[in-house]
């Protein structure tokens, strides 16, 4: 699951869940409630310093959220208008970062418009309920309510009729104050997580239930993960045995008196206990991993016999994963215990195999004698210093930020 893609749509989260408490307050009508819808939306530019979806879509969506015109005014000065217009200051920086998520059919933007005007009051009880979700069962019924609402006719050929649920689902993902409720639209990896769980062909509520049943495994503790779980790379989640093996690398805790490290009860039968300071030393290093390689998709483990740390998907873009074990210190014992590690975690993970793709991740730049060990052994080498990653391993250049020689 991409970390920074399931950021954004927390962050949309954040940003359509605070208009809304401006908006659905009043009595707004259909064209504030397309706004909101819209608020999800991206275009095929939706990345850089500044993409071509902030002015095709989200201002525009902005202006039919607040009804206000909007046109040829810069982001930052929209920001201030709409924070100026409701007295809320919090606005400005929900609005100024990239938001939006679903690249919504084309065929259907312009007729969601008047869909949205005669479905005006639907829609406003949906996300008012939406927007004060408090459990799985009246997201269900908000699912059901979905389901109810005519089909969204396609431009020029309103014999052709879009689902609802492509549309709402979004909002009401970005409405809900739990994050929970599952986006169910047309997109391949939300078609191919239906598929897998049995339910591309079922019932809006069908596809609820079974998409709601998956938080919580795997990693995916909300509905922002799940939206990422349909990549073709993420579905062996699914399985009981890969939910062990493969799980969403998550924040690590680094204060407080109990400071919980996944790999102790592994680390206790090899040596005396790690310190408080080893340990939190230690999660520091893989929260800037976490953030450093956050283009990738991490998995951690917790299978009893395979507790590795870091897992990254695809690293090479060759399909090859990458696994790291991140040690708080470059003491021999350390080493050792590490290298003993990644060769019994790949075997567990991969198998009989000799295509090993292995690195050892340290506080700072091990000694020749370390370097040439884990050379000799075909391991990979990373250090840290402060938000840099530094390699000594000319196959792992890609993805350090320094390669030192």
């Amino acid at each position: 699951m991409s970390q920074i893609w399931s950021d954004r749509q927390r962050r949309t989260n954040q940003l359509v869940r605070r208009v809304a408490a401006h908006i659905l307050a009043e009595n707004p009508d259909g064209n504030q409630l397309l706004g909101l819808c819209r608020l999800t939306w991206i275009t095929n530019a939706y990345e850089g310093d500044n993409p071509a979806y902030i002015h095709s879509t989200k201002i525009p969506a902005l202006a039919d959220a607040i009804g206000i015109d909007l046109k040829g005014l810069t982001l930052p000065a929209v920001a201030s208008l709409v924070a100026q217009k409701f007295q809320d200051q919090e606005l400005l920086p929900l609005i100024l970062p990239h938001t939006g998520f679903t690249n919504f059919y084309k065929a259907y933007r312009n007729s969601a418009r008047p869909w949205a005007i005669d479905n005006k009051n639907a829609l406003l009880d949906i996300f008012r309920q939406a927007q004060s979700l408090n459990s799985d069962e009246e997201g269900e019924e908000l699912a059901a309510r979905i389901a109810l609402l005519p089909s969204i006719p396609k431009a020029n050929h309103p014999e052709q009729g879009m689902r609802p649920e492509f549309l709402l689902t979004p909002v009401c993902f970005a409405l809900d104050p739990r994050l929970r409720f599952p986006i169910i639209n047309g997109a391949g990896r939300i078609k191919a997580l239906l598929r897998r769980v049995g339910v591309v062909d079922g019932t809006t509520v069908a596809k609820y239930r079974a998409l709601v049943s998956l938080i919580g495994r795997g990693g995916i503790k909300d509905a922002a993960d799940l939206d990422q779980l349909g990549l073709a790379d993420q579905l062996d989640l699914l399985s009981d045995d890969q939910e062990q093996l493969r799980y969403q690398l998550p924040e690590q805790p680094q204060e407080g008196d109990e400071l919980p490290s996944k790999e102790e009860e592994e680390v206790a039968r090899l040596q005396q206990a790690l310190s408080a300071v080893q340990r939190r030393l230690h999660n520091r290093m893989t929260n800037q991993l976490r953030r450093i390689l956050d283009k990738w998709t991490l998995f951690e483990g917790r299978a009893a016999d395979c507790r590795y740390d870091v897992l990254v998907r695809n690293y090479d873009g060759a399909n090859n994963d990458l696994l790291i074990e991140v040690k708080s210190s470059t003491d021999a014992s350390q080493v050792r215990m590490a290298i003993g590690q990644v060769f019994a975690y790949w075997h567990r993970l991969k198998g009989d195999t000799d295509d090993i793709h292995s690195a050892i991740l340290f506080p700072s730049r091990p000694t020749d004698q370390i370097q040439n060990l884990l050379s000799w052994l075909e391991i990979g080498m990373l250090w840290l210093d402060d938000e840099h990653l530094y390699t000594h391993t000319d196959w792992l250049d890609g993805m350090a930020t320094l390669i030192t020689v």
